[in-house]
């Protein structure tokens, strides 16, 4: 399996539009890595994780071929995971695909309300056949582009929050954790009865090198923590690959070339923008 990471910032991006702290004008000043746009991910080239306001972005500077991707998993209802705005796109005379098939999007309610209420003409784009929405509930699995995933009940503010469990073929399976802090007790207990064994765990880690950072997002010491807690479940598998993600400007004055080697001597990789993990 392979992850790539299109987009590696919280909310506000970095540099955030408005902003002139001390992280914003170097990730301007220096470029590169230091730049991180929207959430948003990539499984082996089919599996859509998140569709932010930057997605268009990513076509452009990452290659995505949205055109040629049938399904997409959203976390929750935060705009910056969510841009209904970008769907209307699907509309028969904006998105003439050679193949005629719908764009399948997987949430929960509260992602779907978002959808239908902020999607121009979205029951057009259904009856054509350019949209179909899938309703998940946590800990009820489905199958998607050949993947079996579990949304988890997340610990953050929006509404039905979900992280996703995503098992692939040969027994192989990640943990996309974010937007959250430590996953509470229903959803351990669910892991620890799952038989999973992940290869990758990507962590939420808006907060940085900030020291609170347990509750609502994380930052890497909450990383630290919540590693422990897979550990002890015993849901990691030999050589699991540990991603920082999900970065802040306000985690405690760390940029890129500041979280790697902080994440580094606590045995995690930082994701940029563009990254790929293979697993």
């Amino acid at each position: 399996m392979k992850l790539k990471y299109l987009g590696t910032a919280a909310a506000e991006a970095v540099p955030a539009l408005f902003c002139e702290c001390e992280v914003c004008e170097r990730a301007r000043e220096l470029g590169g890595r230091n730049v991180r746009t929207r959430s948003q991910a990539l499984l082996d080239g089919r599996l859509l994780i998140d569709f932010p306001a930057d997605t268009y972005l990513h076509v452009l500077r990452e290659g995505l071929r949205l055109h040629e991707i049938n399904s997409c998993i959203v976390t929750h209802c935060h705009s910056d995971h969510i841009y209904p705005g970008d769907l209307w796109c699907l509309i028969s005379y904006a998105g003439r695909r050679r193949e005629k098939r719908a764009f399948h999007l997987y949430g929960t309610g509260a992602v779907l309300e978002m959808v239908r209420a902020q999607c121009e003409d979205i029951e057009q784009i259904i009856r054509e056949g350019g949209l179909c929405l899938h309703e998940i509930r946590p800990f009820e699995p489905f199958e998607v582009e050949g993947y079996r995933v579990t949304a988890l009940k997340a610990d953050h503010g929006a509404p039905e929050s979900v992280v996703y469990a995503v098992e692939g073929p040969g027994g192989k399976a990640m943990l996309y954790a974010h937007d959250t802090g430590l996953l509470q007790e229903e959803s351990m207990e669910y892991l620890r009865g799952s038989g999973l064994r992940f290869g990758l765990v990507s962590y939420d880690c808006t907060n940085g090198l900030l020291e609170h950072g347990e509750r609502n997002h994380m930052g890497i010491n909450g990383d630290v923590r919540f590693r422990e807690l897979l550990e002890k479940a015993g849901v990691l598998a030999e050589g699991c690959v540990h991603v920082a993600n999900h970065f802040s400007h306000n985690g405690g004055g760390a940029g890129y070339d500041e979280m790697v080697p902080a994440a580094g001597e606590r045995g995690f990789l930082t994701s940029y923008d563009g990254m790929e993990v293979e697993f």
